[in-house]
């Protein structure tokens, strides 16, 4: 049977505990009822051997000369006797000779009752039952007992009815049963939590490979080699780490591959482009040059992205303290003149004192530059409409984060997630080309770059329109 609770392996190990304690207190209280129907038993039968033996002792018998049983005297304690007054009391005896012959009982109806037993002439003590005929609700429970005379043995036989027995038992139950409920409920569900703490326990070295595996996967995909080591590994884990290191080993070759590929064909690409753009520029005016020189511009900037992005790949940051007011401030300050002959209004607003991050200032440079550099290609040329103005604010917070706000068409929420991911160009024109002269790489590289500062970028609508991007660093 294949027990699963959604994906947890914990979930799934509880459930199979439980089970295993269930079916264990199960059984428990099985036995527990079996042995006290047993022992009901055997007190019913030491309680029929005990009345058999008052009524052998209390026997007077009276004889014929020749030594014949004239009649049998059961001279009982008037306590005793009581109890064989009626049927209701549970008890019965029926005193017969070997012949079959009655010789004395405790009610009239005793020899039906005992029917069963008639017939029975044994050497030893002998337990017999009226199941078959009665039931065992209403079953009488006799004791046949031999009994020597000089004139022949004589039978003793005495019945107790399973009322009693089961007044007996039941009532031990009633009492029994509860109290053990009370103990072992406890002991259930203590048992649980102390196999839980084992279960959990047992899988904190799965938790640390995962943990370890988890570390050493962001180190691969940031450049740097790394391997999950066997030591301290769990037998049963060692199968899942050799073939993660293996496919963390093709995943590394493969990366590599790629990135050589994309450092190449940038890196060719780039000296016929100059060239290009350097012919065009010798050029006379001719009709169509405008979008030649726009197009020439767009494949030089992805370009430099792709090499910039391959650079990343392969050149992981080196990160170390350093002022991120001080990294964004320059950067601001630099875009200033792009900003203005944007037609856009560029401000800057970060706290008195430094907020330091571990970073790297050469790629937070370019991680800033990328997402203000959108901001202000994004932003309307003519102030916009409702009277929004074409604002860019760049704002540093103590919590090490970086805000920038713009008033541009903004991202619908449907499309956020995809920001980031490479060659993503949000609106296209006509052509299919990217209303803002975008090469759908400037976000992918500033995702990489935060990546490698343990951090995040995100992007969110803002209030009255436009996007708000934020880069989020870990003090």
């Amino acid at each position: 049977m294949r027990l699963t609770v959604g994906d947890s392996l914990l979930s799934g190990l509880v459930v199979r505990l439980t089970l295993v304690l269930a079916v264990v207190m199960g059984v428990v209280l099985w036995q527990i009822e079996s042995t006290l129907g047993r022992t009901g038993d055997m007190a019913q039968d030491e309680l029929l051997r005990r009345q058999a033996a008052e009524i052998v002792n209390s026997l007077k018998v009276d004889t014929n000369r020749n030594g014949t049983v004239r009649r049998i005297i059961v001279n009982l304690s008037p306590q005793s006797a009581a109890a064989y007054i009626e049927r209701g009391q549970g008890y019965v005896y029926f005193i017969q000779d070997n012949e079959g012959r009655m010789l004395a009982q405790s009610d009239p109806m005793a020899s039906v009752w005992v029917q069963p037993a008639l017939s029975a002439r044994p050497t030893v003590p002998t337990m017999l039952n009226t199941e078959a005929r009665d039931g065992e609700s209403s079953a009488l429970y006799l004791l046949v007992q031999p009994v020597t005379m000089p004139s022949g043995p004589l039978y003793v036989i005495v019945g107790q009815y399973r009322t009693i027995d089961d007044m007996l038992l039941q009532s031990a139950k009633g009492g029994l049963m509860p109290g053990l409920l009370l103990v072992l409920l406890p002991l259930f569900v203590g048992a649980l939590l102390a196999a839980l703490g084992l279960v959990r326990g047992g899988l904190s070295p799965l938790r640390q490979v995962a943990k370890t595996m988890g570390q050493v996967g962001r180190q691969v995909r940031m450049g740097h080699e790394g391997k999950v080591s066997m030591e301290g590994v769990p037998r049963e884990v060692r199968p899942v780490v050799v073939a993660f290191n293996e496919v963390l080993d093709d995943f590394a070759k493969s990366m590599a591959a790629q990135q050589a590929l994309t450092a190449d064909t940038a890196h060719q690409l780039k000296t016929p482009l100059a060239v290009m753009q350097a012919r065009l520029e010798q050029l006379e005016d001719f009709k169509g040059r405008k979008e030649l020189e726009r197009d020439v511009l767009r494949m030089n900037r992805l370009v430099r992205q792709l090499l910039h992005y391959a650079v990343l790949s392969q050149h992981p940051a080196t990160l170390a303290g350093h002022d991120l007011v001080d990294e964004v401030r320059d950067v601001v300050g630099g875009m200033v003149p792009l900003a203005r002959q944007a037609g856009v209004d560029l401000r800057f607003a970060a706290p008195d004192g430094g907020v330091f991050v571990q970073m790297d200032p050469l790629q937070v440079a370019e991680a800033v530059g990328n997402i203000v550099d959108n901001a202000i290609r994004h932003s309307p040329k003519d102030g916009g409409k409702n009277d929004k103005k074409a604002i860019v604010e760049v704002e540093v917070t103590e919590d090490g984060h970086v805000h920038v706000r713009d008033r541009g068409p903004g991202v619908p929420v449907a499309e956020q997630a995809m920001v980031f991911t490479r060659f993503w160009q949000g609106p296209t024109n006509q052509s299919g080309e990217s209303a803002h002269g975008g090469a759908g790489l400037g976000l992918a590289v500033v995702a990489e770059i935060m990546r490698q500062h343990n951090g995040s970028a995100s992007v969110a609508a803002r209030d009255g329109g436009g996007s708000v991007f934020t880069l989020e660093f870990s003090k």
